[in-house]
């Protein structure tokens, strides 16, 4: 018997045998077995000895140039929407996924940075724009007062016509300003729209610091806390819901590939490397809340799904004996075989 018959025969058995391992009742026992030298080795080896920094950050950029515009990513994106559109059956309520506490916590967070607030919208006065609409805004607020106050005044006898050359004058005034501040005043416009937005940033801030808002966000909370969540099938249509996740697409595949984005990933590596680089990488696991019997439960559902489905469509034979083969024809084995 030559030595190539010989390694055919023993390649054909070692083959048998490990198909028989992975698909008989050792399986089980075989990933668990891997899982635990896994977890053994990573109790061994520091996470900076695996993770080159330089690799993982020009890995992560060059995912973030190549998924977001790729054909599987507006798949999802299509898929999700579809997704949030059905909705689930059930029904939920707003308590079923935030409870009071976290819900005053995230109140007491936002009310907390009214000053990056203020300092934001002091910042919009620089926007012509911004500060023509806020003074419309203030102006229109001032012109409904007048209105409802000259309304209440009609009613009572006598008093109504007291009020009525002043609510003329300010609808006059009120008119003119709501066309074009900048036309009828000039400058003075400009100064006076200004003032009006710093005032009303000043409103709004010292609202928000005000303890009743808090109060009143909790009470809000409390009322719709047990309605149930609305499906986005009740008010919008399908089309509105896939337009909304095309959009938020447009902007990862904008935002993903440029420098800032980059430089955010470059210091989570980094980061990440300070923190953990000189532990094993068996407490990054550890400290991620993953816990062995976790790792093997998902690890064997998993192995057994796909060697089963391998096993039966011929795929698992031909991948071991590609794998095993080429070493039953190196020229030191026939050597053996042959002695």
């Amino acid at each position: 018997m030559t030595s190539a018959s010989r390694s055919e025969r023993l390649l054909d058995a070692q083959v048998s045998w490990l198909l028989g391992r992975l698909t008989g009742d050792e399986l089980d026992a075989l990933v668990t077995a891997d899982v635990d030298a896994l977890l053994g080795l990573g109790s061994r080896i520091r996470l900076a000895e695996v993770i080159d920094p330089a690799l993982v950050q020009r890995l992560a950029r060059e995912l973030l140039a190549v998924v977001p515009p790729s054909a599987g990513a507006s798949t999802l994106v299509a898929m999700a929407a579809d997704a949030l559109y059905d909705g689930p059956t059930d029904t939920f309520s707003l308590a079923d996924v935030l409870d009071r506490e976290n819900a005053e916590r995230i109140t007491d967070e936002v009310l907390a940075n009214t000053d990056v607030l203020a300092a934001a919208l002091d910042d919009l006065t620089r926007s012509p724009m911004v500060t023509s609409l806020a003074s419309r805004f203030v102006t229109r607020i001032v012109a409904d007062v007048v209105q409802t106050n000259r309304a209440m005044a009609e009613k009572i006898p006598g008093v109504g016509s007291l009020v009525s050359f002043g609510a003329s004058a300010a609808g006059k005034v009120v008119g003119a300003a709501d066309k074009q501040l900048e036309a009828v005043l000039g400058d003075t416009a400009a100064k006076g729209a200004a003032f009006a937005m710093r005032r009303l940033n000043k409103i709004v801030v010292e609202t928000l610091r005000d303890p009743a808002t808090k109060a009143a966000v909790l009470e809000v909370f409390d009322l719709y806390a047990d309605q149930p969540i609305p499906h986005l099938r009740d008010s919008v249509e399908r089309e509105d819901v896939h337009r909304v996740a095309g959009l938020v697409q447009d902007i990862v595949l904008a935002g993903a590939p440029t420098e800032p984005v980059h430089a955010l990933v470059d210091v989570l590596v980094d980061g990440l490397l300070r923190t953990y680089g000189a532990e094993p990488v068996a407490t990054l696991v550890e400290d991620l809340g993953i816990e062995r019997d976790l790792l093997v439960e998902h690890a064997v559902a998993l192995a057994g799904r796909a060697v089963a489905a391998a096993h039966a469509t011929g795929e698992l034979e031909r991948l071991v004996r590609e794998r095993l083969a080429p070493f039953w024809e190196l020229p030191e084995v026939r050597a053996i075989l042959d002695s």
